[in-house]
């Protein structure tokens, strides 16, 4: 009984090795640079090991997507517990966004098909994605109920602030202090929560 144990767990704990080391060799070299190759390599497995796990690099790259707006969805959820304040929770997740992205640039990179990663799957196609932007349009939602059209347009136009400052501070690292970008940012985000009253 032991054994039979034993090979499952083994089983996921290789499966988080490959998604570690993938994770590893783009924070590293970039993504362009993973290949299922180079992870074999790397954990000292053949490359037919590797594609038992992933088929493809693009099914990799959806699963640490995944992942991503997995661990998205379950700081919202939080911040949706902690705080009544509709404009506390939007500028908190605003704020977990922000930290997400500088915290782990790779994952963020291939949630939303940033530097050479390239998933090919829609990322709004996404069960994860239509859970973290669930979450969102609720938030706003209990801001002023309005229609389900005028939420998707409040909905855009947030995820369009925060993504797209997200992207130009991470582009603009060399040029501009993240601690500078963060002010714009935070800034903003608390202009677009009040501006929902």
């Amino acid at each position: 009984m032991e054994v039979l144990e034993r090979k499952p767990r083994s089983r996921e704990q290789t499966r988080s090795g490959i998604i570690k080391t993938a994770k590893d060799i783009a924070r590293r070299e970039g993504w362009q640079s993973v290949s299922i190759r180079k992870i074999a390599d790397a954990i000292e497995y053949s490359a037919p090991i590797v594609y038992e796990y992933f088929d493809s690099k693009d099914v990799l790259l959806d699963e640490i997507r995944q992942e991503g707006f997995r661990h998205l969805r379950h700081e919202y959820e939080r911040i949706n517990k902690l705080y009544r304040d509709p404009e506390k929770r939007l500028y908190e997740i605003s704020m977990v966004q922000w930290e997400f992205a500088l915290q782990h640039p790779e994952m963020y990179q291939v949630m939303y098909n940033l530097d050479g990663a390239f998933c090919t799957m829609p990322v709004y196609e996404s069960e994860e994605t239509q859970a973290v932007s669930s979450l969102i349009q609720e938030i706003i939602f209990s801001f002023i109920p309005k229609s389900k059209q005028s939420i998707q347009r409040l909905f855009f136009e947030w995820w369009s602030i925060s993504h797209g400052m997200i992207t130009l501070a991470m582009m603009l690292r060399g040029h501009q202090s993240i601690e500078q970008s963060q002010q714009v940012y935070q800034e903003s985000m608390r202009r677009f929560a009040r501006s929902l009253k």
